[in-house]
């Protein structure tokens, strides 16, 4: 399954923040909910459904990323999920893109 995001935006102090956060809380890795968007083109995906700035603080630290792939809370699949969930980029891998240095592996 390919883990997707369009939030390209990250606030250098939330990452920071979390990054306190988890050292804190000495934390070996951090969940991130994802929705499963079920197969488009051919592929089987999932849209991270928050976390993004964990993602990256974990990243930051070197700490095992886990993802957990529910349902969309409003039942929601294929282009309708992608269309209610955009966010302010392109959709982009997110297990091979890196938002902090503005760089995306582009889906669409």
């Amino acid at each position: 399954m390919r883990i997707i995001s369009s939030q390209h935006f990250l606030s250098e102090d939330i990452v920071a923040a979390k990054m306190a956060e988890l050292k804190a809380q000495g934390a070996d890795h951090v969940v991130i909910v994802c929705w499963d968007a079920g197969e488009i083109d051919g592929e089987e995906y999932a849209v991270v459904s928050d976390g993004h700035h964990t993602l990256a603080a974990a990243r930051e630290l070197g700490l095992e990323i886990r993802f957990d792939i529910t349902d969309d809370p409003e039942g929601l699949r294929g282009e309708e999920l992608l269309d209610a969930r955009y966010m302010d980029g392109d959709w982009y891998l997110v297990e091979t893109s890196n938002p902090v240095e503005d760089e995306f592996d582009l889906v669409w």
